[in-house]
């Protein structure tokens, strides 16, 4: 049985699929070597079509598997992926007003969901409207064995922002109305991050590198996370 794993916010820019590809490159190799296949439902195929790019300019096999499906033929396989994978993790779509019922079908087979959260033009409203949504979920899942696990985390993290202040506070707000956990590290604002490819594993515990270190130290936290639960 694998850990069902999404990243997911309605609002856009927060980093869900680059959070994806950053942990799917790192649990396909050393040191976790894990069995790790990406679904990538968004309707926008961003991921699928990385990948194809990258093939281009890599000679070596890739680490995992990228795979575009529908919700339709993804409620189809998911058993069979849960089976034969130790990780899954899935690229969700966007807006809860053009796809609602899409995230709510694929939300019901994962046992983790990460709501990055970012500063600057950052909206409440919108993040608590997004809250609501998946608490509902979780609570209609809560008698299930598997359950959704929540966790939010501070992603694009800058320590000297405008925004950083206000950011807090706002986070603040959100544990005090959802009741959820937060990651304690967040993920920083580093170029690298950005630019990631479907190939390039950037963990590295002793790295001299300021966004390798924040990167697996934010790593480490999310895998123990994953792990320690049931």
């Amino acid at each position: 049985m694998s850990k069902i794993i999404a990243f997911g916010n309605q609002k856009g820019g927060v980093g869900k699929t680059t959070c994806t590809v950053l942990v799917a490159n790192t649990l396909s190799q050393p040191p976790f070597n894990l069995n790790v296949i990406v679904i990538d439902i968004d309707k926008q195929k961003s991921l699928s079509t990385a990948r194809n790019l990258d093939l281009e300019y890599h000679t070596k096999t890739p680490p995992y598997k990228i795979i575009a499906l529908d919700v339709e033929t993804f409620e189809r396989e998911i058993r069979e992926l849960d089976k034969t994978n130790d990780i899954v993790l899935i690229d969700t779509g966007g807006r809860l007003d053009k796809e609602q019922l899409s995230q709510e079908r694929v939300l019901a087979y994962c046992d983790f969901l990460f709501i990055p959260f970012i500063g600057g033009n950052y909206n409440l409203d919108s993040s608590l409207d997004y809250l609501k949504f998946v608490l509902n979920i979780k609570e209609r899942r809560s008698s299930n064995a598997r359950k959704l696990n929540l966790i939010g985390f501070i992603n694009k993290y800058r320590a000297r922002s405008k925004a950083r202040r206000a950011l807090s506070s706002e986070i603040e707000d959100l544990k005090n109305f959802a009741n959820i956990e937060f990651m304690r590290n967040n993920l920083n604002d580093y170029s690298l991050f950005s630019e990631i490819d479907t190939f390039e594993n950037l963990y590295n515990e002793n790295a001299s590198n300021k966004a390798s270190l924040n990167f697996s130290v934010w790593l480490n936290e999310l895998f123990r996370t994953i792990t320690k639960q049931p």
